[in-house]
């Protein structure tokens, strides 16, 4: 009895651990997807594919721990097309996108269309994290942002290109543009701010991606590293030239170092997989998103004819690797035609999301493994719509009308050069080839934006295409009112010195909630277009000062801190309408900036409150308020309040407390509604807010308040660095024509 017992614990063992690793194989079976792109590399510049002068001995690991493609596609001979084509999954033609997008940041059509998802996108809906590295160029505009996009994460730039050593990013975003090429001298963004980076770009790049790895190890995750190297400008740091003396060619040189920095971060991201054992639950795809443009960057496409560009081999025929270890073996060459449309359909295909549009790649896994016998892809397509230009490939034969009214066909497996066109007949599938394009041509959209080649014309068509605010800076293109609305009072504050005495007033001494602050003229003043309310830390003697009061405005000897708070009381007021401000704020531990308003009647709260802004620690957690006061039956206040974790903000732009941002109060007879960068915060309901002697706050003429209070709600200053300074571009009020 004791052995049977013995084994029926033991078969209970077992088929608890079968369950257990079954639970775990669950939790496995969604592989992590990394897609590596590079930018302009040539087909030949890989170990795998041949190359002798530039050693790439990681980008290399891939192709032997998987496969090397030796007939691997993408969709587009330059960039901007090709990566929509890769994020996508679908011939980018199918939604417009047949152009270079231009760097345009106030145009939503140029990029990738709203009806268009991502592989990001997809992903996350069975449970993927995801972060899109180094170059986008799928639309500046914020609204085709990588965080609007389906991505968690994004450390880069928006642009077709960049320059690689942080000295010469000298514009803070692209706001501050005025040429297409600008762009490439933006700082980087993190998220939806920027950051301040000091490494190499492409060593960054590694570097954000291993760290992703590190802190996504636990569940599944999508990144998306599309580095710009090679691209150019030609430049590299001196730890990667050195390795290249050897290569006479300048271009070539610098090219290679480029390369080889790339092939440096590919090593370390693998590394990284297999130090936390993630290698074989993690699809890692290795290709250029067009070919090298040879003349111009020092690449090599080997036996491929032409280069970017170009719709013969040397512009759209990349090297391309795919590595999976738990599902592929290593060092297998295929050699069927794929496409870089198929990396979307395998991630997809294993991590069990449905993509919301109709794909046109494949699951290359069950090709790979030989489950499928036939071909990913009988046919092929290329199109460049403003050349009428044209390809197509079926098996071996490719048709091509490239910078030419000739059409021309060539026998790939016999002419990888392209250099003995075929007779146009019937015996080398000329007919099927033109009939099988015109079909899927028939089935593409017009670009619907004009792209790189027509930017010029872009300009001229849009002669503000830059003029734009930098968020860092104060706003020079002055007031714009809303449709159906007038301006009826602003204060731009252009002239320096004190703020307008037609306007505002000031308070003076210690006035409300046990702040520390003295308020002071002295401390708000006009200069570079803005408002200045500085908090400073020094003494001042308490003029009030009585040793025995109760009241803490007298019984206070002296104030530690000194702010101003400016108010246009009895200079200006007004009902309804809008009020908008633009403004900076402090975060240190200690500000309490706002922007306020009081009713002109009755004493506070029955007068009514409306705080666009606050700032200030609630529960010890830093937040932002958007208010509305007004009194009961015993006086005290009622507050319909929202407030908003500080944190939620800076999670996604670092660098928000550098930035102006714009406070809005829409106030009409049925409800004030307050918004933060277009962001409704809070409404309140008029009907509501009420009195009780039935009096509303809100049917009154309200006027204008902003101040820096320090300490009470704000927290303990002592630690801050001072002056602090609250600067504020403009205040301005609308109202209905």
């Amino acid at each position: 009895m004791k052995k049977i017992y013995s084994n029926i614990l033991m078969t209970g063992a077992v088929l608890m651990g079968a369950l257990l690793s079954g639970k775990e194989a669950v939790a496995q079976e969604k592989p992590n997807v990394i897609v590596v792109l590079t930018d302009d590399q040539g087909f030949g510049d890989v170990g795998f594919n041949g190359c002798k002068d530039i050693p790439t001995p990681n980008i290399d690991r891939i192709a032997n721990n998987g496969v090397k493609f030796t007939n691997g596609y993408v969709t587009y001979a330059v960039c901007g097309p090709s990566r929509a084509g890769i994020i996508t999954g679908r011939y980018q033609d199918r939604f417009g996108f047949g152009r270079n997008p231009l760097c345009a940041p106030q145009d939503t059509m140029q990029g990738l269309p709203a009806s268009e998802e991502t592989l990001a996108k997809t992903l996350s809906r069975s449970g993927y994290k995801s972060m899109a590295l180094g170059k986008w160029h799928l639309g500046a505009h914020k609204s085709q942002y990588p965080l609007k996009r389906g991505f968690d994460e994004f450390y880069g730039f928006l642009s077709g290109g960049h320059r690689y050593f942080p000295e010469n990013w000298n514009l803070n975003d692209i706001t501050e543009i005025k040429a297409q090429f600008d762009a490439y001298n933006t700082r980087l963004m993190r998220d939806n701010g920027r950051v301040h980076e000091t490494e190499y770009l492409t060593d960054a790049l590694s570097r954000e991606a291993v760290s992703f790895i590190e802190r996504k190890k636990e569940e599944p995750f999508f990144i998306y590293l599309a580095y710009n190297a090679p691209h150019a400008p030609l430049q590299a740091s001196k730890k990667y030239l050195d390795r290249f003396t050897h290569i006479k060619n300048k271009k070539r040189r610098i090219y290679a170092a480029m390369l080889s920095a790339v092939d440096d971060g590919v090593g370390l991201v693998l590394d990284k997989l297999e130090e936390l054992g993630l290698d074989d639950d993690t699809i890692v795809f290795f290709l250029s998103d067009n070919g090298g443009p040879e003349s111009k960057n020092g690449s090599d496409n080997g036996a491929l004819r032409d280069g970017k560009g170009s719709l013969y081999e040397g512009g759209i025929h990349v090297p391309f690797a795919m590595q999976w270890p738990g599902k592929i073996p290593a060092g297998m060459v295929y050699e069927n035609t794929v496409s870089s449309l198929d990396i979307f359909a395998t991630a997809v295909a294993y991590a069990k999301a449905t993509p919301k549009n109709q794909l046109d790649g494949v699951n290359l896994i069950p090709y790979l493994n030989g489950e499928n016998k036939t071909k990913p892809h009988p046919q092929l397509f290329w199109r460049k719509y403003d050349q009428k230009d044209f390809a197509v490939r079926s098996g071996a034969h490719k048709l091509v009308k490239y910078k030419s009214e000739e059409e021309e066909i060539y026998h790939l497996e016999e002419d990888i050069s392209e250099s003995n066109p075929l007779e146009l007949s019937e015996e080398n599938h000329y007919s099927d080839l033109k009939e099988s394009y015109q079909k899927w041509e028939a089935e593409m959209k017009d670009p619907v934006f004009l792209g790189l080649m027509q930017n010029k014309k872009y300009s001229r068509l849009n002669p503000e295409r830059f003029k734009m605010i930098s968020p860092f800076k104060p706003d020079t293109l002055g007031a714009k009112a809303p449709e159906g609305y007038e301006l009826l009072w602003a204060d731009e504050f252009d002239t320096d010195g004190k703020p307008n005495s037609k306007y505002w007033s000031y308070e003076e001494g210690f006035v409300r909630n046990k702040e520390l602050q003295w308020y002071q003229a002295d401390n708000a003043n006009v200069a570079g277009g803005t408002l200045i309310i500085e908090g400073r830390r020094e003494e001042v003697k308490n003029k009030k000062y009585k040793k025995r009061s109760k009241n803490w405005r007298y019984n206070r000897k002296q104030a530690e801190y000194t702010s101003s708070c400016i108010k246009t009381k009895e200079k200006f007021s007004f009902q309804h309408g809008i009020l908008e401000v633009r403004a900076k704020i402090d975060s240190q531990l200690g500000m309490w900036p706002a922007i306020w308003t009081l009713g002109i009647d009755q004493k506070w709260p029955a007068n009514g409150e409306v705080d666009l802004m606050e700032f200030y620690r609630h529960n010890g957690e830093a937040k932002l308020l958007a208010n509305a006061a007004w009194a009961n039956e015993d006086g005290q206040a009622v507050w319909g309040s929202e407030k908003l974790p500080f944190a939620d903000f800076t999670a996604q732009e670092k660098d928000w407390a550098d930035k102006f941002h714009i406070w809005k109060m829409e106030w009409t007879k049925e409800y004030i509604r307050l918004y933060l960068d277009d962001v409704l915060l809070n409404e309140i309901d008029l009907k509501k807010s009420v009195n009780a002697d039935a009096f509303n706050p809100f049917h009154q003429p309200h006027y204008i308040l902003l101040n820096l209070a320090i300490g009470g709600n704000g927290g303990d200053p002592s630690q801050s660095n001072f002056p602090s300074q609250y600067v504020v571009d403009y205040v301005r009020v609308y109202q209905k024509k």
